[in-house]
Order: C-alpha cells, then sequence, then structure tokens
C-alpha cells in the first residue's frame, strides 16, 4: 500500500465518523424539538383544562366592563370546545358548550341593550318638530364613533366571523322596526288629542355647517336628523331625501260641528295620516344614517327591508281605517265633502313624494320596499278615491230630500256644482289615479255624468206636501235650480267641459226656463178668469155708471169678491217662494205685471167707481197701487 493509498483511507473514516456525527446531532435535536412541541402541547392542554375555571366569572358576568377582553376570552372557550369535541371528552366538551352559550347569550344580551338604548320611541313634540322642520342639525360623527354603538359594531362584526350575523340582523330590525313604530303610534294619539295642522314644507336644507360631502337634490341641500349625521366614507349614497311636504295648501275645511256615525268628522284624520308619513319618512332616514355607523353597507338593504316591515304594517293598517271610514261616511255630496279633500291631499303626498323616495329606495337597494310603501298604500288611496267617485254619483242619484217650501235653489245643486268644479281643481291628479288603475274615464264623461244624474234628480223632485197646484211650486223650484246652474256654468270653467258634452246647453237651458215662465204664470189664472167673467157680463148687459140694476149690482159684488179671494189665493201661494237669482226675480215681476196687473189697472179702473154698494171696503180691497206693491214684494225671503 502507497502513502497515498493510506492517506485516502483515512480521509474515507473521518468522513464517516463525520456524517455519524451529524445524524446523531439532528436526532437529538429532534428529540429536543419533540420535547418542547409535547410541552407546548401539554401547557395548551392544560390551558383547554384551566379555560372553564379562569373565565367562567368573566363569561357569565357578561361584556359589559371589558368588551374586547370577553371576546378574546370567548374565543379561547370556543377553541378548548373544539379540543374537548375532538379527543371526545364528553364531560369537558359539555361544560364548555354550556358556558360559551351563556356567553353568546350575553353579547346578544349586550347587544340588545345597546340597541335598545337608541331605539326609545321618539317624543311625539319633538318628532312633530322634525316633522315642521326644514333644517337637520346631525352631530359630530366623531362623537358618534366614541358612542355605545361602537360597542354593537365590535360584537356584530365578531358575530359576523363566527357565522351568527343573522341573529343580530333580526335582533336590530325588530327592535328599531318596533321604535318606528311605538313613535308613530305616540304621534298618532298625540295628534288626536290635538288640533295640529300641518304646513306647507318644501324639501329639508341641511345645515351650512356641514361638509359638501352631501350632495344636492333637485336644487335643493338634503339635511340629516340631529340625531345621527353624516359618515364620510366611499360607500356613503351621494344625497339623502326627504319628501315634500305639499299639504293644506289645497282646499281642506273643517266642519268641526257636523256629526258622523264613524270617527272620521272632518279633515283631521287625513291630516294626521300625513304627519305620520312624514314622520315615517324621517324615522327611516334616521336609521339609514345609523345603518352606515354600525353595519357593513352589504348588510344594509337586508336590515332596512325587515326593519320597515313593522311601521308600514301599521301605517297600512291605519290607511284602511281612513279609507273604510271615507267610503262609510254618509252624505258626501254635502258635510262629507272634505273626504274628497282628504283623500286628494294623501295621494298628491305619495305623488309629489315618490320622485324622492324612489331615488332613495334605489340608492338602498330597496325595490320591493319601495313597492311595499308607495304601490301598496297609494293603491289603497286610489281605490278609495275611485271608491268615492262611484258612490258620489249613486248619492246623488238617490238623493230623495223634497222641494223645500219656499222652492229655491236645492242644496243638492249647489254641493254638486261646489263638487265640479273641486273635481275640475284636482283633475290632473284623478286622471293620473284612473290611469294607474287602468281605467280611463275622461273628466267631461265623468262631469257629463253628474250633470245628467243631477238634472234627473232634480226634475223629479216633488213637494213634501201639495197645498196649490203642483206645476206651479215645480215651475218656481225649476227656474230657481235651472237658472242657477246655467250662471253656475257659464262663470266657471265647467262652461267649457259642458260645451263638449252638451253643444245646445245654453239655449237648451234658456228654452227651459221660458217654458218654466210660462207654466208658472198659471198661478195668475185665477184672478184673470175672474175678471174676464166681469169683463163678459159687461159686454152682454153694457152696465150703466149710475143706475144699476139689482142683478147689476149683486153681479159686481159677487165678483170683487172672486177677485179679492183670487189675489188673496195668489198672494198667499206665492209669499213663500223665493227667487235666489235677482235678474229672474224681477223678470218674474215683470211677467206677472204685464200679465196680470195692467189688466186688474182696467178692470179696477172700469167697475171700482161704479155704485154698486154702500160698503165699498169690503168689495174693493185692492186697488192697482196695492197690487202693484203686492207683487213687488214677493219673490223675497
Amino acid at each position: 500500500m502507497t502513502m497515498s493509498d493510506h492517506d485516502d483511507e483515512q480521509l474515507r473514516i473521518l468522513l464517516r465518523f463525520i456524517l455519524h456525527l451529524n445524524e446523531v446531532n439532528q436526532d437529538l435535536r429532534r428529540l429536543v424539538c419533540d420535547i418542547e412541541d409535547d410541552k407546548t402541547s401539554i401547557t395548551a392542554v392544560c390551558r383547554y383544562y384551566e379555560a372553564f375555571n379562569e373565565i367562567q366569572m368573566m363569561i357569565t358576568s357578561g361584556p359589559s366592563l371589558n368588551l374586547v377582553d370577553y371576546l378574546v376570552e370567548l374565543d379561547r372557550l370556543d377553541d378548548a370546545h373544539r379540543y374537548f369535541k375532538q379527543i371526545h371528552d364528553e364531560d369537558q366538551h359539555r361544560r364548555s358548550g354550556q358556558l360559551y352559550n351563556i356567553g353568546l347569550k350575553k353579547l346578544i344580551e349586550e347587544s340588545d341593550e345597546l340597541i335598545m338604548f337608541h331605539s326609545i320611541p321618539l317624543n311625539s313634540d319633538d318628532l312633530l318638530e322634525l316633522s315642521k322642520s326644514t333644517t337637520y342639525q346631525p352631530i359630530n360623527p366623531e362623537e358618534m364613533q366614541e358612542s355605545s354603538l361602537s360597542a354593537f359594531r365590535i360584537i356584530f362584526d365578531w358575530f359576523k366571523e363566527h357565522g351568527y350575523q343573522q341573529g343580530l340582523i333580526n335582533l336590530y330590525a325588530t327592535k328599531r322596526g318596533n321604535m318606528i313604530c311605538s313613535s308613530l303610534k305616540l304621534l298618532g294619539e298625540y295628534l288626536a288629542k290635538k288640533s295640529v295642522r300641518r304646513a306647507s314644507i318644501n324639501l329639508f336644507t341641511v345645515s351650512p355647517c356641514l361638509s359638501s360631502s352631501r350632495s344636492s337634490l333637485n336644487g335643493h341641500r338634503i339635511a340629516r336628523s340631529p340625531v345621527f349625521g353624516s359618515r364620510d366614507t366611499s360607500s356613503r349614497r351621494n344625497s339623502l331625501l326627504v319628501p315634500p311636504k305639499p299639504h293644506e295648501e289645497e282646499n281642506t275645511i273643517n266642519v268641526d260641528g257636523i256629526a258622523s256615525s264613524i270617527r272620521f268628522s272632518n279633515d283631521q284624520e287625513a291630516n294626521r295620516y300625513k304627519y305620520l308619513l312624514d314622520a315615517f319618512v324621517i324615522l327611516l332616514l334616521r336609521d339609514v344614517d345609523l345603518l352606515f355607523y354600525v353595519f357593513e353597507a352589504e348588510f344594509k338593504s337586508i336590515i332596512l327591508h325587515k326593519l320597515i316591515e313593522i311601521p308600514l304594517t301599521y301605517l297600512y293598517e291605519e290607511a284602511k281605517q281612513l279609507c273604510k271610514a271615507i267610503n262609510e261616511l254618509t252624505n258626501k255630496i254635502y258635510h262629507g265633502k272634505f273626504a274628497f279633500y282628504s283623500l286628494i291631499s294623501v295621494i298628491r303626498w305619495f305623488y309629489r313624494s315618490n320622485p324622492l323616495l324612489t331615488q332613495f329606495y334605489q340608492e338602498s337597494d330597496l325595490t320591493l320596499s319601495q313597492q311595499q310603501f308607495t304601490n301598496t298604500l297609494l293603491t289603497l288611496f286610489e281605490n278609495s278615491l275611485m271608491e268615492y267617485l262611484r258612490l258620489i254619483l249613486n248619492e246623488i242619484q238617490n238623493e230623495s230630500s223634497p222641494i223645500s217650501s219656499n222652492c229655491q235653489v236645492h242644496s243638492l245643486t249647489v254641493h254638486v256644482f261646489d263638487y265640479m268644479e273641486d273635481y275640475l281643481n284636482y283633475e290632473s291628479i284623478i286622471t293620473t289615479v284612473h290611469k294607474n288603475q287602468n281605467s280611463i274615464v275622461p273628466s267631461c264623461i265623468y262631469m257629463g255624468e253628474l250633470y245628467r244624474i243631477l238634472c234627473r234628480n232634480i226634475f223629479e223632485k216633488r213637494p213634501e206636501s201639495i197645498v196649490y197646484d203642483d206645476s206651479v211650486i215645480r215651475a218656481i223650484f225649476l227656474l230657481n235650480n235651472t237658472t242657477y246652474i246655467f250662471k253656475r256654468i257659464e262663470s266657471s270653467s265647467l262652461l267649457s267641459i259642458m260645451e263638449l258634452i252638451h253643444p245646445n246647453l245654453k239655449s237648451n237651458i234658456e228654452t227651459y226656463i221660458e217654458k218654466s215662465i210660462k207654466i208658472y204664470m198659471k198661478c195668475c189664472s185665477p184672478i184673470i178668469t175672474a175678471m174676464q167673467q166681469m169683463f163678459h157680463y159687461d159686454d152682454l148687459h153694457h152696465l150703466p155708471n149710475n143706475q144699476l140694476k139689482d142683478s147689476d149690482r149683486s153681479q159686481l159684488k159677487s165678483n170683487f169678491l172672486m177677485v179679492n179671494t183670487a189675489i188673496d189665493t195668489f198672494r198667499r201661494q206665492n209669499q213663500s217662494y223665493v227667487i235666489d237669482d235677482s235678474q229672474l226675480r224681477d223678470r218674474l215681476r215683470s211677467e206677472l205685471k204685464t200679465t196680470i196687473l195692467d189688466m186688474f189697472t182696467k178692470y179696477y179702473t172700469k167697475f171700482a167707481s161704479k155704485n154698486f154698494t154702500h160698503h165699498p171696503e169690503k168689495y174693493i180691497r185692492y186697488n192697482p197701487s196695492t197690487f202693484n206693491n203686492l207683487i213687488e214684494q214677493l219673490f223675497e225671503d
């Protein structure tokens, strides 16, 4: 063996030794690591077993003192619970599970308290002021973050991380929904006790002190509530909105003295409901603001959808009661006319608010809720208005009050034309209602039906008791009503509508007035007949002025008594009649003078001077002057 071979062998031996040492060293290191792992595992296992006793008191006490530590310990308990399940330690698994459920319950209770702290129903005076106010003064966003709502957000995030968020979502939505509903109910009761009138309010405006993060809407700045302010976040919608409040500018009336068999006795009920609508929108906007502080954007629409169901149910029931009361109201064309204004007023609230509400719901991903709020409630009032329009026609058709003793314009005529003019004032709204109901009825058609039914009713009316000629009474009555109708149409916006329906309306009315005057003049017939008998007797017997025969004197006495009786009857019959229109009144007087006064003057001049009695005051009771005065005094109230 050479020296070189010997050296190589020594190197190989050394190398094998080094490799062996490395293997031994690695084995020693693995043993050390295994010891450390076992030590760690033993420590962890010990902590699992120690966790129950260490945190039991904290978990059962609740998270009010230190929320973050509470959640950390609850996670620790959850880890132990999972470990005991893995190693099948049933006793420890059951104990840890029970304590963990207690912790979840305590978290829910804490959440409930935090929600309830911000879910106290608003005082009615405060809510009323918010409804009347045109500007919101939001609080500082930093103050909001430091409030107890930040604790709720931490709890919710923890629940979300562990997959339990649905329970908190339902809890929050229910509590806040109940708060809104309770606030509305309290406001409704408050308004029922106090006759609070609503003012015309436009869009809310934002306080000048607010940042420019809120964009304008239709030229107006939209402000927030004085409790929940804005949140500077990219997910924030560009604008928050409040619907306009078009309320008392319309023709609303108060009829507090009029009795009604239903609670709906004046327009205050509709006024109250519009306040509830205002308050609902305001409360809803407050909650939308609150959602941005508490929940992530992905949960906003889910919560808001659930949240509004409770107050919507209340508003729907209130709307049903209101519409039912309106439709069951008697004498709609008389004392119940305010019901028409009320329906129009509420419907107009929805129409004017709809663009803003639509934008709000779209930005909140609440198209279904939009349909619930605007479509369900609006459809209820639109159906009620359609029913009201139909019931008005039935009521006019079946109105059965008789001709009054003075034959004046019937109140039905006056109220129907008031209603017709009011109908035209709100024609655009009513037309929209017809379109929404798929029932396109032009105003002229409905007006024509109103006019036709009214005329039929008026022309068929009879006096309650008939003392004199029925035709004369009806002639005066129809003269009053047709003249009133003619002048009411002629002096209003009804003329163009009515001429579309009845092109010859004016000439027809004038013809009927002439016909009625001729019928009325029949009341002069007894006087004319009596005087004509005397003229006829004189034509046969040529009565002298002085030397009268006994038969002539007897005839004159009898005839003067007959004329007196006829004039007395004429006076009694006509003294109760009232002609409302001064021109018609003057014309009838003129017709009477032409028909009977001129003839009576001739009669008096020819026969009163004849010496036929020693007691002229007994037979000659009227002269042309007194008869003229009698006619001049007719038809006055």
